[in-house]
């Protein structure tokens, strides 16, 4: 008799498939989302986000804004010219470096042809 009273409490409590497939459909029309009854991903989520690009551009700036060397030719007249100091003391060491004969190796032209065949 316990049996037949659990098997009765299951089928009051547990709703059938096809009401639960309604009430999905149903919460989707209520809170305005996507029904996807399949569950496959759809890239909902980061198509409605909010852009992001406006955000970024605004954090790192404008990209014409004037480098160093810029500043430096626009400024650099027969009486007065701007050293970047960081510029000119890597200069300065690839000189040294290449008058050692430790400096980087010549770049090969055509590449394409000298290499071998397998």
């Amino acid at each position: 008799m316990s049996t037949v009273i659990k098997g009765a409490a299951k089928q009051l409590v547990t709703p059938s498939k096809q009401k639960l497939f309604q009430l999905e459909q149903l919460q989707c029309q209520v809170f305005r989302t996507t029904f996807n009854p399949t569950k496959m991903k759809t890239g909902a989520k980061i198509l409605t986000a909010p852009l992001k690009g406006q955000t970024l551009s605004k954090y790192y700036g404008p990209s014409d804004f004037p480098s160093i060397a810029k500043v430096a030719r626009s400024l650099s007249t027969p009486g007065f010219r701007v050293i970047n100091e960081p510029e000119a003391y890597r200069m300065e060491r690839v000189e040294d470096l290449k008058r050692r004969g430790k400096g980087s190796p010549k770049k090969i032209r055509e590449a394409a042809s000298k290499k071998k065949k397998k």
